[in-house]
This record gives C-alpha cells, structure tokens and sequence, in this order.
C-alpha cells in the first residue's frame, strides 16, 4: 500500500507531473511567408555573388505584399463592374 501524503505535498507532486509534461511537448513554429527565396533567385539571376541584407528582403516583401493587395482589389473592381447583369 503506498505512503499517504499530505495536501500540500500531493499539490507540489501534481505541479512537478505538469511541468514536466509541458516542457516534453513540442513547440511548434508558426511558418511565415514571404517572397524571400523569389527575391534571392531573382537577383542571384543576374549576377551570382550579389546579396541582400534582411532589412532590404523585409522592405521587399513589404513592397510585393502591398503591389499585390492593390491588384487583387482593382480586379476585384473590375470583375464586379464588367459581369454586371443586364
């Protein structure tokens, strides 16, 4: 028969078990897209030993999210006032 324990001890038995098991599970990584390999493939293209920095590749990511934002509403636009039923 095992020893009985107190409620104190008992607490500090069941916080230890949930520590424990928190820090076994996997923490996962949230994925972030960016145009990043694009934008590397395209400048190495032209000359190979060209780079870019992170705050450049940021600024360009920012640009091409933003260019495409604006494409995506202005055919949006587009499409509603061209298939207007008659």
């Amino acid at each position: 028969m095992p020893p009985k324990t107190s409620g104190k001890a008992a607490k500090k038995a069941g916080k230890a078990q949930k520590n424990i098991s928190k820090s076994d599970k996997k923490k996962k990584r949230r994925r972030k897209e960016s145009y990043a390999n694009l934008h590397l493939q395209s400048t190495e293209a032209g000359t190979s030993d060209t780079g870019i920095s992170s705050k450049a590749m940021s600024i360009m990511n920012s640009f091409v999210n933003d260019i495409f934002e604006r494409i995506a509403a202005e055919a949006s636009d587009w499409h509603i006032t061209t298939n207007v039923p008659r």
